[in-house]
């Protein structure tokens, strides 16, 4: 048993607990916010009255803070309030870090860069480049991070915003400490506690004790580490902030692993799990059950182990978290040793291994692909500086000629003849050089819309996953839960067909979620191609009645395109049978891909009302500038035929 748990105590989990920069809470009470708000008027008073609201929220009920936030940014966009806007940003992504959608929060955060540059005010300039720098930070990439947070701390230095520093100071903390400087996380991390305590804010000194009680973890002085996170557990509490509560409680539970103090460390995984329940952190319930688990085998209680260990390998897995998922069945290993089942064991053990080894490929192919990106960015770079240099030599060359030219004008009609052909070969070669750092910028362009469309493919895979799995398992155990409930009870006939009714609501909220999920990211496109996906949604539109659809492939069933590509076509081809349903008045429509050698044809028709195709030029409908963008990125041509009562043809070309 020794052995065991000494093996158990090396799975630990750490939590980074990182603050948006810009989204420093003021606490206030809801109520007397509320009473205020309904006294405002829609102005920039109210843009403000829904960022506080939103802070008052965000910790205990993120979804009701981004709702806020959302409101706020409709408003400021109304009014043309930049600073409004900006505050949103920089307050929403916060939640979403909360929530774990780092990704989301990393794009919205260098949008927010980008209009802060604009608006030309240092201190949100500041402020939102630290946020970027803490996006990176959540996706492991210290490196891009480190260089945000310099950025934003140059900033604030100059400027002298103590909590700004506090926070930043903070966040240093963590990225030192996970690349191994830890003198620099020690420096940053007492700096930023100090900044707290001076401020005497709750929440900027629960933070900066929890990062730098991990610095003390992993230097090994539990003690110190310990101490630091019971202030921070005692002030999360008194503040209410059940995610700091969460955090706090889940490292106490580390460091009593560590020490192997079993008590202590039931107390705190029974604590973090009740607090992850509450606020639905999925992560943080297959840790806290693993917690369980390890304390139940130190007690020997094997079947409880099992139990706990299972629960939360059940957890991990419905939500995807694979690392959580190795350590699981790494936690089942050991119960099946206790138990003598030593095969259960190889397959337990295989199995977390094979998750490890994995999660590393992937962290090493994550890396390689950044730094080849860097290295073919830096290369474009170099050589359009080189281009413009060069530019720069032969435009003072050829004043140098002209110069010349200039005093021995009336001498040689010959030399001016030379000079005149020197000057216009000069331009081809500047309209060359021209072209080519246009060729280069669009490929940078190109390079762009890839990532942007590839991190839209995958947040709306994850977000159909989480409305399938997630809302669409609740509500089938809701009419489960209604059915069973019908069998119990005694019902007037009113009562009958008012039940029946809702029953028949319930079974169109499901379908409708499934529509929706389905939308995201239809389950054929990526389990059967995109022929058959594409059928499928014509099939769908034709049982729809809205508009009957002919669809036809050439050569596309034993096509070879990638899955990119794959999910580009089928995006251009919804959107584009969306417009005929909405804006055509159309009866029936045909869409036709045919692949053939090297090149994909694809054509969308219908027998609609038709159009003036040169609004197309005018047009800055987030659709068709959607379509534009990824024909682009497929480097396809795009030819639109249409009329007023005409019916419209679009055909796309591009090579595959």
């Amino acid at each position: 048993m020794r052995l065991i748990i000494l093996r158990l105590t090396s799975l630990i989990f750490t939590i980074i607990f990182s603050l948006q920069l810009l989204a420093a809470q003021d606490f206030y009470d809801r109520d007397s916010l509320w009473q205020v708000f309904k006294k405002s008027i829609p102005d920039t008073s109210r843009v403000l009255l829904y960022i506080q609201l939103g802070q008052q929220y965000e910790n205990n009920n993120p979804d009701s803070a981004i709702l806020l936030y959302e409101s706020a940014l409709h408003l400021s966009e109304d009014l043309n309030y930049i600073p409004g806007i900006i505050k949103y940003y920089t307050n929403v992504t916060y939640v979403y870090n909360l929530l774990g959608r780092y990704d989301t929060s990393l794009v919205l955060n260098l949008k927010s860069v980008e209009i802060a540059r604009g608006f030309g005010n240092q201190e949100r300039l500041g402020a939102c480049l630290a946020n970027v720098g803490t996006s990176y930070m959540t996706l492991k990439n210290y490196e891009k991070a480190v260089g945000f947070f310099l950025q934003a701390l140059e900033i604030y230095e100059r400027l002298k915003i103590e909590d700004r520093l506090g926070i930043l100071y903070s966040n240093l903390t963590i990225v030192y400490r996970e690349i191994g400087q830890v003198d620099k996380a020690f420096a940053h991390g007492e700096k930023a506690l100090l900044l707290a305590r001076k401020m005497k804010n709750p929440f900027a000194i629960t933070t900066s004790l929890i990062n730098l009680s991990l610095v003390y973890n992993a230097t090994g002085n539990l003690t110190k580490s310990i101490s630091m996170l019971e202030e921070a557990r005692a002030l999360g509490r008194q503040t209410h902030n059940d995610y700091s509560t969460l955090i706090t409680s889940l490292n106490l539970f580390e460091a009593y692993l560590i020490k192997a103090d079993y008590g202590k460390m039931k107390k705190y995984s029974e604590e973090a799990l009740a607090l992850a329940l509450k606020l639905n952190d999925r992560e943080s319930i297959a840790i806290a059950l693993r917690g369980l688990a390890i304390y139940q085998l130190s007690q020997g209680q094997v079947k409880e182990a099992e139990g706990y260990a299972l629960r939360s390998l059940k957890e991990a897995r419905a939500n995807q978290f694979s690392e959580h998922m190795g350590k699981a069945y790494s936690v089942l290993a050991d119960v099946a040793i206790v138990r003598g089942e030593f095969g259960k064991n190889t397959t337990y053990s295989f199995k977390s291994d094979s998750i490890r080894k994995v999660l590393v490929n992937e962290s090493i192919h994550k890396n390689i692909q950044e730094l080849e990106i860097k290295y073919q960015t830096e290369k474009k770079e170099l050589q359009i500086k080189q281009l413009e240099a060069d530019k720069k030599l032969q435009q003072l060359s050829i004043r140098q000629k002209n110069t010349l030219n200039y005093i021995l004008i009336g001498s040689a009609i010959t030399l001016l003849i030379i000079s005149l052909l020197s000057y216009r070969t000069y331009q081809q070669k500047q309209n060359l050089q021209q072209q080519r750092i246009s060729e280069l910028e669009t490929e940078k362009q190109l390079t762009a819309t890839e990532a942007v469309l590839l991190g839209e493919e995958q947040e709306r895979t994850r977000l159909a996953q989480d409305l399938h799995d997630g809302l669409g398992g609740m509500l089938s155990g809701i009419k489960y839960s209604f059915n069973t409930m019908k069998q119990n009870l005694i019902m007037t006939p009113d009562n009958q067909q008012a039940f029946e009714r809702s029953m028949d609501m319930l079974d169109s909220s499901i379908k409708e979620m499934r529509r929706v999920a389905h939308n995201m990211m239809p389950e054929a496109l990526v389990k059967f191609g995109l022929d058959t996906a594409l059928k499928d949604f014509c099939t769908d539109i034709n049982q729809s009645g809205a508009l009957h659809v002919n669809y036809q492939s050439i050569g596309l069933a034993n096509a070879n395109l990638s899955q990119t590509t794959a999910i580009t076509i089928y995006r251009v081809v919804q959107e584009l049978i969306n417009n005929t349903m909405k804006h055509a008045a159309a009866k029936t429509a045909i869409v036709q891909i045919t692949k053939s050698d090297n090149q994909v044809a694809v054509t969308v028709e219908d027998d609609g009302k038709g159009f003036d195709t040169m609004i197309l030029k005018k047009s800055k409908g987030i659709g068709w500038v959607n379509i534009q963008h990824r024909i682009d990125f497929l480097k396809g041509k795009l030819d639109v035929n249409s009329s007023p009562g005409k019916g419209t043809s679009v055909h796309i070309e591009f090579d595959a």
